[in-house]
Order: structure tokens, then C-alpha cells, then sequence
């Protein structure tokens, strides 16, 4: 398997930043805030992202997650989790439960605890919003002494106005790639997918990070969006994933079990070469420091995300990797990344 590890060092990163010719800097208003509260013990706010709905009318909103928010009333469960939609109001008490999920077959699922709403994601102005609950629990053997659960995982995806169209291939809750596959810790049986999850640039497909699977070396996984693909002419294009959608194949995993690869996720298409897409994925207990890895697709007629580049952390413990996002930091038309390393002292 052909890609290059790279040690990250705090020097090198004070070497960059001594060679920039210009450094801008800005403050931050801590007088002329916005803020939004919500039930406490909730979690609220422990993931958000900022959306504008173009129809049925133009609004901008603020989507916060609530993990341990209670439950809705047609989950039979006490926390189950939720997502907020709030106006960019100076009014602290105006978000309101977007209602989905408020449904639950006790035979085959349970959503006590399943942390719904720990990533919510916009695809941007008239987009859809993916939003998932990594603790998702598959029921099987239900009533009997075998009875079992695995933590597969669950993500949904949302129209732009925040409802289920059921007239679309996208919207609903049927993005649970784990469910069904082999079971156990060290395939897919505590998969967790959706601990992270994004869409694309460009916004072809839809991301997800499943840091469960394999033994917790982890997994990530790009899914078509059916109707964009269709509408660029193409029909035979993915899903992609890490091990080879076909394989499963834990080898093909670049990192040591309990790397948790997938705990946080991104994508350009200017990082290593102008116009390819790569997706970015942390994996902040590879090696015991944390690491980067950075995903292109393989060539067509495979399954396949392979790594390109892994970035490796420096210190021990660190969580090198824990949250990573993708931006042009200098204007040179080249994205750069950021990295948080959570541990880092």
C-alpha cells in the first residue's frame, strides 16, 4: 500500500508560520452575542452548524445538536437524544426540537442513549442536513436467552426546510451501512457509524465515519447522493470505503486497532492536486498519539478508500486527530488543514 507517513512536529508548524510574508489578525465580539440556551444535562450545543433554508421561504438558522436531550414521545425510551433548529435571534429561548425518529420497533432496535444529534452537517444554501446517533442500537434474539445488541450506528438525512421528503432517495433514516454486515467487536458489531459524518466538497457524497469497526481501527465511508450524481451523468459511482467496499477487509486498513479512524472527518479538493477529492480523517488513538489520514479514491471498478498521506501526531496521548477541518488559511489557492489535538500539553 503506497502513501507517506509524515511526523508533525510544533516546530515545523512555527517554521511555516515564520516564513508568511503577511499575518492578519481580528477579534472576536464577546459584548454583541448571540446566545442560545437549552435543557440542561442535554448536552446542547455539543455539535451545531449554521444552514439557510431557500424554500418554502429564505431563512438562516443555527442546527444544534443535544445528545442526551429526553425522548420523544413514540421512542419508548427516557434520553434518546435530539437536533434544535434556533433563529440568529437575540431571543436565548427560541430553538425547537426538529421532529424525526419519533418512532422506535422494539423488536428489532432500541434508541435509549443512542445520542442522536452528536454531528449535524449542511450541505450548504437549499441543502440537505445529514445528522447522526452513533450509539443506535441493532436488537437481535429479542425475548430470548441470545438476545444481543450491536452499536451499529445511525444517521439521517433532512430536507432543507428540516423535513423527511418522502419522495426523495436521500431523506430518511436508511443511512446505516453497518446493520446486517458480520457481526462481533472486530467487524462491524460496535461500528458506532456516525460519530462524524459531512458531505463532500462539491457535495457528490455523503461522509461517514464509523471508529467502531474492525476493532476499532475504524472506518470511513463516501455514499452517492443519488440525485446529484444522476444529474452529472453518473450511475455507477461508489460507495467507497475503507477496506474496499467489497473486500471488507481489515488489512486494508492503514492504522492499528483502537486508532478509532473516522472520529472526525472533512474534504477538499485542493489539498494534494487540483480538482481530487480527499477526505480527511482523523484517527486520534492511532499509535497512541493520534494521526491524520488523508483518502482519494481508487480508479474506477473499485470500492475502495486508500490512503494518500497520514500525518502522524508527535506527542504521546495527544488526540492528534480528534477534530480536523479544511480551509485555505494563506489565499494560495491550496486548502490547508487544521488539527486538534485535544490531549496536547
Amino acid at each position: 500500500m503506497a502513501y507517506s507517513r509524515i511526523k508533525l512536529t510544533f516546530h515545523l508548524s512555527l517554521l511555516c508560520l515564520s516564513v508568511w510574508t503577511h499575518i492578519s489578525a481580528f477579534n472576536l465580539d464577546t459584548e454583541n452575542v448571540f446566545r442560545k440556551n437549552g435543557e440542561a444535562g442535554s448536552l446542547f450545543g455539543f455539535s451545531l452548524a449554521m444552514h439557510r433554508q431557500l424554500r418554502p421561504t429564505d431563512k438562516r438558522i443555527i442546527l444544534i445538536g443535544a445528545p442526551r436531550a429526553r425522548a420523544l414521545p413514540n421512542q419508548k425510551a427516557n434520553v434518546t437524544g435530539g437536533l434544535y433548529s434556533c433563529e440568529l435571534s437575540t431571543n436565548s429561548y427560541d430553538c425547537n426540537r426538529v421532529d424525526f425518529d419519533n418512532e422506535v420497533d422494539l423488536n428489532v432496535e432500541n434508541k435509549e442513549n443512542q445520542w442522536m444529534g452528536v454531528t449535524v452537517h449542511s450541505q450548504g444554501p437549499g441543502g440537505k442536513i445529514v445528522t447522526c446517533a452513533h450509539r443506535y442500537q441493532r436488537r437481535l434474539f429479542v425475548n430470548t436467552p441470545q438476545e444481543s445488541r450491536d452499536i451499529t450506528g445511525r444517521c439521517y438525512v433532512l430536507s432543507e426546510d428540516l423535513s423527511i421528503d418522502l419522495n426523495s432517495d436521500e431523506d430518511g433514516g436508511n443511512w446505516k451501512f453497518c446493520e446486517g454486515r458480520a457481526r462481533g467487536h472486530e467487524r462491524f458489531g460496535s461500528c458506532q457509524q456516525g460519530l462524524s459524518a459531512t458531505f463532500s466538497e462539491g457535495y457528490e457524497y455523503v461522509v461517514f465515519g464509523a471508529p467502531g469497526a474492525y476493532n476499532w481501527k475504524g472506518i470511513v465511508r463516501a455514499e452517492q447522493k443519488n440525485s446529484t450524481l444522476l444529474e452529472l451523468g453518473r450511475f455507477d459511482d461508489g460507495p467507497y470505503e475503507v477496506g474496499d467496499e467489497n473486500r471488507l477487509d481489515p488489512a486494508l486498513v492503514p492504522v492499528p486497532a483502537n486508532s478509532y479512524l473516522g472520529f472526525s472527518l472533512d474534504s477538499g479538493k485542493s489539498i494534494t492536486k487540483q480538482g481530487q477529492l480527499t477526505v480527511v480523517a482523523g484517527a486520534p488513538r492511532a499509535n497512541h498519539s493520534g494521526a491524520v489520514v488523508l483518502l482519494k479514491k481508487e480508479p474506477e471498478l473499485s470500492r475502495m478508500l486508500s490512503p494518500e498521506f497520514i500525518l502522524e501526531g508527535e506527542e504521546l496521548a495527544s488526540s492528534f486527530g480528534y477534530d480536523v477541518a479544511v480551509v485555505d488559511l494563506n489565499g494560495d489557492g491550496w486548502q490547508d488543514i487544521a488539527v486538534g489535538a485535544l490531549s496536547f500539553s
